[in-house]
Formats: C-alpha cells, sequence, structure tokens
C-alpha cells in the first residue's frame, strides 16, 4: 500500500492532500505543528489508514519507499510550515530520499528551485477553510476593512480539485503549473461575494512547467456558498 508523509497536514492545501490521498487508498501520516484539531478531522472521519502526528513528536525518520507532502503554499506571509524547510534539508541529506512533493504558489516562480522530485505552482485556492490571510476569506466574514490579502488573481481553483489534481500526476518527477479552465475565474468567484473591485500587488512571476487545466467540480456559487457556510459554524462553535 502508499504511504504519505504530509507535512502542514492541519493547513489549507495540506489537509485536502490528505482528503485526496485517502480517497484513493494511501496510508497517510500527516504531521503539523499543534496537537489535532478533532473537528477538522471528523470531516474525514475515522480511517484506519490516517494517522496524526504533532511536528515535535515525530521521529524524523521517513521511509525512502514513501512520498513526502511539503505544501509550501500553506506557508503564505510565512506565519504557518515555517518548518518544512528544515524538513526539506532533512530529507536532502538522506543517503535514498523518498520522493518528494512540493508545492508553491505561483508568485514563488520568480525564484529558482532546484530540487528533484514533482513540483507544483498553483494560483489562488479557495473553499472551505481557507485562511483570512484571502481576500475571499476576509469578505465572508464580514471584515468592514481589507488590510491586505495574498490572492493571486490570475486564477482561482477550488482547493479539493487542486489536491485531487496534485495526487494524480504526483509519481511524475516534473514541474507543473495547475491553471484553471477560465482565465477570469479569480473575478468570476469573488463576483459572488462582492461587487467592489479591489487592487492586487500581486508580483507576477513565470514558473516553468507541463500546464495542467484544472477543471471545477463544483460552480464558482456552490463553492463560495460551502465557504460561507462553514465560516458561519464556526462562529456558531466559538
Amino acid at each position: 500500500m502508499d504511504h504519505a508523509f504530509v507535512f502542514a497536514a492541519q493547513q489549507f492545501l495540506g489537509f485536502e492532500l490528505c482528503d485526496a490521498l485517502l480517497e484513493k487508498g494511501w496510508t497517510v501520516t500527516a504531521i503539523d505543528e499543534n496537537k489535532a484539531f478533532e473537528d477538522k478531522w471528523l470531516q474525514i472521519g475515522r480511517n484506519a489508514n490516517l494517522e496524526y502526528v504533532p511536528y515535535g513528536d515525530w521521529n524524523q525518520n521517513v521511509n525512502s519507499e514513501c512520498t513526502v507532502f511539503l505544501p509550501y503554499y500553506d506557508q503564505l506571509r510565512g506565519e504557518k510550515g515555517s518548518y518544512l524547510t528544515a524538513v526539506d534539508g532533512l530529507l536532502g541529506k538522506m543517503d535514498q530520499p523518498p520522493h518528494v512533493v512540493r508545492i508553491y504558489s505561483n508568485e514563488f516562480g520568480i525564484r529558482n528551485v532546484e530540487s528533484e522530485g514533482s513540483i507544483f505552482y498553483i494560483p489562488t485556492l479557495y473553499g472551505m477553510h481557507q485562511p483570512e490571510d484571502f481576500l475571499f476569506a476576509q469578505l465572508l466574514m464580514g471584515r468592514e476593512e481589507i488590510s491586505g490579502f495574498v490572492d493571486d488573481p490570475t486564477g482561482a481553483i477550488y482547493v479539493k480539485d487542486a489536491a485531487r489534481a496534485i495526487v494524480n500526476l504526483l509519481s511524475k518527477k516534473e514541474r507543473f503549473i495547475l491553471k484553471p479552465l477560465s482565465e477570469r475565474s479569480w473575478n468570476e468567484a469573488l463576483s459572488y461575494i462582492s461587487d467592489e473591485e479591489f487592487s492586487t500587488k500581486f508580483r507576477h512571476g513565470t514558473p516553468k512547467g507541463k500546464e495542467i487545466i484544472v477543471r471545477p467540480s463544483k460552480s464558482h456559487e456552490s463553492i463560495i456558498d460551502q465557504q460561507r457556510k462553514g465560516i458561519h459554524m464556526h462562529e456558531i462553535q466559538e
């Protein structure tokens, strides 16, 4: 049975990678800095193939036959998953390193990443649990003042669709650029939240790789509605 180690596993993309892998029958060791958020993992349900390990309890052992996911995308403004670089360095020192899947935002494409394994570049991801760093989340939470956001206006992809696309392509040691079906997808999704226009400070990178069109499994409207309901449920629980 295929075994994956997913770091930043309780973050936005990391969590969906765990879910997508479990759907494919993988055994998943999910690792993150904090104790398990039980309410979040309940969305996946009881699964014998899933084990959650706090980063501080991880024994730093990874079988060379495993696949390791490092979703740098979830670092956002550097507040989450800051330990991913340390894990990357540790894996690089192994005599027989595992297959590593690294996922970056498109903005990171302006940097030169010289790494083996699979590399993915992705635009804005949205859906349930989208962090407050994103414009969509701030607007849906009713923020009166927008303090800045990390959105990439070149595209918006449903986070579950992105995770499934990555899992389907992970065996190929190539560089991929995930693209939405519509070039106006970010604006289209935004239109279901606000009529206001927002200027972005996105730095257009030029990542190199094979372009993969991610076809949406749901409409923008239904995804935004799901995200809105998720925020409402969270507010009730608090």
